[in-house]
């Protein structure tokens, strides 16, 4: 049995049928009107999950991302608790009474960390009044439930449209739905169109949908919810319909980050082109870059491309990466190293690096990077009090990134480099470099630089952001 049907046969077992009394006949009354109900699993932390609707389990074992049909209930207060899949009801991180009315539509979004505590594991309980749709037009409601992303502006246009000085919503916070929970849907004429969210007060693009088709008579609940893969963008869109499956949008562009880390190799220009393009001023995307730049993050349709790197003022290329696939919604880093005149492992070349931007709620999320052609394997030491108190990353060897990325406590840490399994010399300096990082960030930390290579620039600790 699927989970649908579980979860539509246990809401239809607790429907409450009315009878009346009051004379030695018994009188039937007719059925009061129901309310619909539906549960969205939406935290991206939580493993899968059991839905019980007034003490009885509904739905059973039902993952990230998946979402019921609507179901009948009666009317009035109904429990609804959400568990780890297997587990009794009385341990549910969520347990909710809601007050249902007589003909509405409602949807029970569970987001959230299932780890986290000021944006643990909640219920959001949006309220409509289940109405069609005019002719012709789509019913949209929008929920934030990306715990690590701050508010956002939405803005919905039309595809390739420059966006409106004001958004279409405006700085929606974590747990917030517009319009308001029982406020009429936004209502849309069917068509394209183009969903772009941006942090509120900033100018970047944090994700952007590329053209969606909204068929007329859709009428859809958009919940805004962590990115769980290597995409440029924190978020991506859940959306539920109703009526059908739910489904995952996911940022539609690809980012691209470029980078000088060879320690002996003076100003470049890079240039990013079609397979089998010649190096061209109209394909230089930066222009005398030298150690260590980096040029951030640049947003770039979905395609194969050329790289090549050039001393700055020249069109021949000293380093080449041809049909460098950047997929949709991927973030690569793509960074210049080793040494000039270097043979084997140290050979002058263009690296690329998988991103994964996704934050973490409450959690700073670092990646490291051996970038250091001429250094042995290293660790990763926390410094305290000039001692070393905890070695998070151990025997990282040159080009090699962690396996997986550190996730940390906000705070200050004063960071070293020592040889794997030592104690000194204690690089890039004795006293180690300080880091602040605050929950939600996304940082890579790149050992740069040469520890012996003369004319090189020195060792170093690069901090970039990914977000």
């Amino acid at each position: 049995m699927t989970s649908r049907r579980m979860f539509s046969a246990a809401l239809i077992g607790v429907a409450i049928t009315l009878a009346g009394c009051g004379s030695d006949d018994d009188v039937v009354l007719p059925p009061s009107p129901q309310a619909q109900l539906r549960a969205v699993h939406a935290s991206a932390d939580t493993p899968a999950v059991d839905v019980y609707v007034n003490g009885s389990r509904a739905l059973q074992n039902v993952t990230f991302g998946a979402a019921s049909a609507f179901s009948a209930v009666a009317p009035g207060n109904t429990r609804v608790q959400v568990t780890l899949a297997g587990q009794a009801a009385s341990t549910a991180p969520i347990d909710v009474t809601l007050p249902l009315a007589s003909g509405r539509d409602y949807t029970a979004i569970a987001i959230g960390s299932g780890s986290t505590g000021a944006t643990r594991l909640q219920a959001v309980l949006v309220d409509d009044a289940g109405t069609a749709p005019a002719a012709g037009q789509v019913k949209l409601r929008v929920v934030h439930g990306a715990p690590a992303v701050p508010a956002v502006d939405i803005f919905v246009t039309a595809p390739g449209a420059a966006l409106p000085s004001a958004p279409t919503i405006s700085a929606l916070s974590f747990g917030q739905q517009a319009p308001g929970a029982t406020a009429a849907a936004l209502s849309v004429p069917a068509g394209n169109y183009q969903i772009r969210a941006r942090v509120a007060g900033q100018t970047a693009i944090a994700y952007d949908s590329g053209t969606v088709a909204l068929a007329a008579g859709s009428d859809i609940v958009l919940v805004a919810v962590p990115e769980t893969g290597t995409s440029l963008s924190p978020i991506q869109l859940l959306l539920a319909p109703k009526g059908g499956s739910a489904a995952f949008a996911k940022d539609t562009r690809a980012a691209l980050r470029v980078a000088h880390f060879s320690p002996n190799v003076p100003a470049v220009d890079v240039f990013l082109k079609a397979p089998g393009t010649a190096n061209a001023v109209s394909n230089r995307v930066l222009a005398g870059v030298t150690f260590p730049a980096d040029s951030g993050f640049l947003d770039l349709p979905a395609a194969t491309y050329d790289a090549s790197v050039a001393l700055a003022g020249s069109l021949v290329g000293v380093i080449e990466l041809n049909g460098a696939a950047l997929a949709r919604g991927t973030s690569t880093s793509v960074f210049a190293i080793g040494l000039l005149n270097g043979v084997g492992n140290q050979a002058l070349r263009l690296a690329a690096y998988a991103d994964n931007r996704s934050a973490v709620a409450g959690k700073a999320k670092v990646r490291v990077i051996h970038l250091s052609p001429d250094a042995p394997a290293v660790d990763v030491v926390v410094l305290a009090n000039g001692t070393i108190a905890a070695r998070p990353v151990t025997n990282l060897s040159f080009p090699n990134a962690t396996a997986a990325p550190l996730e940390l406590d906000p705070g200050t840490y004063t960071l070293g480099i020592v040889p794997t399994g030592a104690a000194t010399p204690v690089l890039p300096t004795a006293a180690g470099v300080s880091v602040t990082l605050v929950a939600g960030d996304v940082k890579t930390i790149v050992a740069i630089g040469a520890l012996a290579t003369a004319g090189a620039q020195p060792f170093q600790l690069k901090v970039l952001d990914d977000k």
